[in-house]
């Protein structure tokens, strides 16, 4: 269970407006039904990607383009790389995927930042139906993979997120423009999740940032890595495309794109929390 407060109703009768707390029997829980909200304001070099890439790209648009799509894992349209697969009505909704047929990172690289951020392996695919073989499914057993151990976990780690852009849009021929404009830009990114560090802070340090995750070495995420070498020296400022017909692609010396400018931590109560919230005296807890 999430840290949250507790609250003995023998010792404050207005608890009695809340929830019982599961673990804590004779305990109210004032977080129950409530969520957290993650708020993070990242300011993004957009000019200084576009200048990077095109520089590793050798000035070629297409595999600039290119390049920029497989660090993001979808095209400039917002496109996956992944093929969709097919609803039970023929459909192929954009965002309806998974990395099960791909692997080894063909198609969309494993340290790709889509990939990171949601590896997927927890959404259950269509052959997978009665109640114990979704257990068996969250729990690990009967793995056909090595790499089927990130179906167990990424359930437990889900987040709903949003994010809103601000600045104006910086094309990438406007981005190598010497004369162009600079100006802020970046996202507004917003979580609601029910264990922050279950949760928002497991997928940025486990899955973004690792220079481990899914195989990978010497990389953490293309877009948010912040590529300082780790503590045993070794290096997170490369990006690798998995390439069928022979080595990876491996690029290198990549900078430092995204900064955290701001942000924050907070609850939002259930519905009962407020009401007990509300029933308080004025001045009910100020200066604690």
């Amino acid at each position: 269970y999430t840290d949250r407060p507790l609250i003995d109703p023998r010792q404050d009768a207005a608890a009695a407006l809340l929830p019982d707390a599961a673990d804590h029997r004779g305990m109210k829980d004032l977080g129950r039904n409530g969520s957290y909200l993650v708020l993070r304001q990242l300011e993004q070099d957009v000019a200084g990607f576009w200048r990077f890439l095109d520089q590793a790209s050798g000035s070629e648009p297409k595999a600039r383009e290119k390049l920029a799509a497989a660090m993001v894992g979808r095209d400039l349209n917002g496109a996956p790389l992944i093929t969709s697969v097919a609803d039970a009505h023929g459909k192929q909704p954009a965002n309806r995927f998974t990395y099960t047929e791909d692997p080894q990172g063909h198609q969309c690289p494993l340290g790709a930042h889509i990939r990171r951020s949601n590896p997927r392996t927890g959404d259950f695919p269509s052959e997978v139906t009665g109640l114990f073989s979704r257990l068996k499914k969250i729990f690990g057993f009967g793995l056909q993979r090595p790499d089927e151990d990130l179906v167990a976990s990424t359930r437990f780690h889900r987040l709903l997120r949003r994010g809103r852009s601000y600045g104006p849009r910086l094309t990438p021929e406007q981005a190598l423009d010497p004369a162009a404009p600079a100006a802020a830009r970046g996202l507004q990114f917003i979580c609601l999740v029910a264990n922050i560090a279950r949760q928002f802070e497991f997928v940025q340090n486990a899955w973004s940032m690792s220079n481990r995750f899914a195989g990978t070495q010497d990389e953490s995420d293309p877009l948010l890595g912040h590529r300082q070498p780790l503590m045993s020296g070794e290096s997170t400022d490369q990006f690798r495309r998995q390439d069928a017909r022979g080595p990876a692609q491996i690029t290198s010396a990549m900078p430092q794109f995204v900064q955290v400018r701001g942000g924050g931590y907070y609850f939002m109560p259930g519905l009962r929390a407020l009401r007990y919230i509300a029933s308080l005296p004025p001045g009910t807890g100020e200066g604690k």
